[in-house]
């Protein structure tokens, strides 16, 4: 569904966004709004909440109001005005009803500020750089801002890894290799689905058009940028921001409220530990200040009698930008003044102020000008704005975090602000990574040596999703009844981790998304295995989105996504060259086959093209072929040593086994750990595979060099 929105605080868009709540469609007069851009607000809509719900109904008819959605199970509303009177008017008369109503406001729109100063050819969109593969990944990692911020000298303590940053922007490009194994299960809450992917505008056709025509690209920018300051911590991204780069309050509330507890369980460590937003209004909302506050777990945010809460006991450290006027106008939420929350302006590479960031009550800033990041269908770009600097403090927030897990967002926030290098800007601080980790890194543990990280990073690693409490219960109490038993503690992390491998959530999800591959193309040109860390990463978490094996129904959701992939992977340029229109149901099948190296009975090969035969084009009969090839029981067993080496690589090592540092770049170590494996009859313990990664260094300076 369609919803008005926030705009993303770039150089070019300058700032911008939200205000307006908009759940079920509305005709066009309904949704006009008075003013322009940021002053504007929707007519006839006000969000208001009271002290107790059971107030609605009376509340509604005296006050001529219609309920359009309720925030949760809260006393929040959004409700449209019926009797033509203004909202604004509207919502100070409610406010008047200081016995039922806490607090009215009208719905305020936001849209690019007048007299930014930055013209639609001055740079709407980033510019352009190289494809990741052909030099782009080069310019991501070798440019000035990680230098400034002496990323470096603070990866060797940490970095990031067991932390996630919730990215609330325009969406992201889950497939890019910037990205690969760093995406956590997302969200849309623009179109309320679960598919959080950036969107074309209208009238784009291409990739081109669409970062001429409005702020495409936008969060996946921003995304790159919380993986280049914390490579290790895992980013859900959250789509608040339509194709236009607007949005509303509702949506961010929303969207704030899922990222402290996805799956509404507070007993499950899956909210997000940094929540970062490249977005803001010039519109101060009571209901965006609450509901901030209640993410930092700022109890002094969060008024009596009637506190907008519960979430997660520990609270999230929330970045934002300050946005892109170039004055010291207040723009929200980076001005709501939350502890535990953290407004960030724009530094250039001399250490000055950027001249187009807010300031003077900003309270840092960081490195905003020529930012290099991922950028929609494998590209680079280099982007300016208050936005870019903002995830760079919020992957410095997850570093802290993850190095000293006792401090409260509060601490955080104070920390990064204490050890930032002192300027005489009109913004005073300028963050420093380094210093705000290395001085206080006691404690020389390598995270991943803990059992509690150690089973946390294998379901974020081999899921892709944090641990049910239920299943790290188990796998922790498995390790830590070794007590002090070296021995025991050694072969039950191995039997642990290899146990990953083997269960039926990842036997469902990622080790069918290998055989569909091997099915569909079989081994990739002059190499021994199917598919590439890049693709296979994406398609797995596509494939297990918000499965956790034996919750309640988790087999419909499991059979709903393969379903859905099914259709799109049949759907891909890729499959349609291999198998082009027109293929005859028998070569369609006996090419599945062959691609598979299977052997099926005469039966089952005329069975499959029985189903396919009556229209060889059909998706959905390709779809239900391709899946039972798939999982023959031939392809199951021959391909699962080959497998489990290849996810040795994927899972501890997050790369393919012929990249760098890989000697030669090529398949020596892969085919040595499958010969091992084969040896000893697939048996992983008797290999020493697992314990040769666990143990490797490349895996272990993952999380401290």
């Amino acid at each position: 569904m369609r919803r008005k929105l926030l705009r993303p605080l770039t150089l070019v868009l300058s700032l911008a966004l939200l205000a307006g709540l908009l759940l079920l469609p509305a005709p066009p007069a309904a949704r006009a709004s008075s003013g322009d851009g940021e002053e504007g607000y929707i007519r006839d809509e006000v969000n208001v909440k009271l002290f107790n719900a059971s107030d609605l109904p009376a509340v509604s008819q005296q006050f001529k109001l219609q309920l359009i959605e309720q925030f949760g199970n809260r006393p929040i509303y959004r409700v449209r005005v019926t009797d033509g009177t203004d909202s604004r008017a509207k919502a100070a008369a409610l406010a008047l009803d200081t016995a039922r109503v806490e607090f009215a406001e009208a719905n305020y729109t936001a849209g690019s500020p007048e007299g930014s100063g930055f013209s639609w050819v001055g740079g709407f969109s980033w510019v352009g750089g190289f494809s990741w593969v052909g030099g782009g990944a080069g310019q991501y990692t070798d440019q000035w801002a990680p230098t400034t911020l002496r990323l470096k000298e603070a990866h060797r303590v940490t970095r990031g890894a067991g932390m996630i940053v919730a990215v609330l922007d325009t969406g992201v490009d889950r497939r890019h290799p910037a990205l690969a194994g760093r995406l956590l299960r997302g969200r849309d809450f623009v179109d309320d689905d679960d598919d959080p992917s950036e969107v074309y505008p209208e009238g784009a056709n291409n990739v081109e058009d669409a970062r001429r025509l409005g702020p495409f690209g936008h969060g996946t920018h921003v995304a790159g940028i919380v993986a280049l300051a914390a490579p290790e911590a895992k980013i859900m991204p959250l789509r608040v921001l339509d194709a236009h780069g607007v949005g509303n309050i509702w949506v961010l509330a929303e969207a704030i409220k899922y990222a402290t507890d996805p799956d509404g369980d507070p007993e499950t460590d899956d909210g997000a530990d940094v929540i970062n937003m490249s977005l803001a209004t010039v519109h101060d909302s009571r209901l965006l200040h609450d509901l901030v506050g209640e993410a930092c777990d700022d109890d002094a945010a969060v008024p009596s009698p009637s506190p907008t809460p519960s979430g997660p006991n520990v609270g999230a450290v929330v970045v934002v930008a300050a946005g892109n006027r170039g004055t010291n106008q207040k723009m929200y939420p980076a001005a709501e003044n939350v502890a535990g929350a953290l407004s960030v302006g724009s530094s250039t590479k001399a250490d000055t102020l950027s001249s187009f960031s807010q300031r003077d009550w900003v309270r840092v800033m960081a490195p905003g000008e020529g930012i290099v990041s991922s950028v929609p269908e494998g590209g680079t770009g280099a982007w300016a704005g208050t936005s870019m600097a903002a995830p760079l403090v919020a992957g410095q927030a997850a570093l802290l975090r993850a190095a000293f897990p006792d401090l409260s967002p509060s601490l955080v926030t104070d920390r990064i602000r204490e050890t930032s290098v002192r300027t005489d800007e009109p913004i005073s601080r300028r963050v420093d990574a380094a210093a705000s980790i290395v001085p206080f890194a006691t404690d020389t543990t390598n995270p991943i040596d803990r059992t509690p990280d150690f089973v946390r990073q294998h379901y974020l690693d081999f899921l892709n999703r944090a641990p049910d409490a239920s299943g790290f219960d188990f796998w922790r109490g498995g390790i830590e009844r070794c007590n002090s038993d070296a021995q025991c503690v050694q072969v039950t992390r191995i039997n642990t981790s290899g146990a990953f491998f083997l269960s039926d959530e990842f036997r469902a999800t990622g080790y069918f998304v290998y055989r569909l591959h091997k099915a569909s193309f079989g081994d990739l040109p002059g190499k021994p295995v199917p598919v590439r860390y890049e693709v296979f990463m994406p398609d797995t978490q596509a494939v297990g989105e918000g499965v956790i094996v034996h919750a309640p129904g988790w087999e419909k959701k499991l059979e709903a996504n393969r379903e859905a992939f099914l259709l799109d992977f049949v759907a891909r340029p890729q499959f349609k060259t291999a198998f082009p229109s027109g293929t005859p149901a028998a070569a369609f099948v006996e090419k599945l086959f062959a691609n598979a190296a299977a052997q099926p009975t005469a039966e089952e090969r005329q069975a499959l093209i029985d189903e396919l035969s009556p229209d060889p084009d059909s998706p959905q009969l390709r779809a239900s072929v391709l899946k039972k090839v798939a999982d023959h029981a031939s392809v199951i067993n021959q391909e699962r040593n080959r497998a489990f080496v290849l996810m040795q690589y994927f899972g501890y090592l997050r790369r393919n086994p012929d990249d760098a540092p890989e000697a030669n770049r090529d398949f020596a170590g892969f085919n040595h750990w499958l010969g091992n494996l084969e040896k000893f009859g697939g048996n992983f313990v008797h290999a020493e595979l697992v314990k040769a990664f666990l143990e490797s260094t490349e895996y272990r300076q993952r999380f401290r060099q």
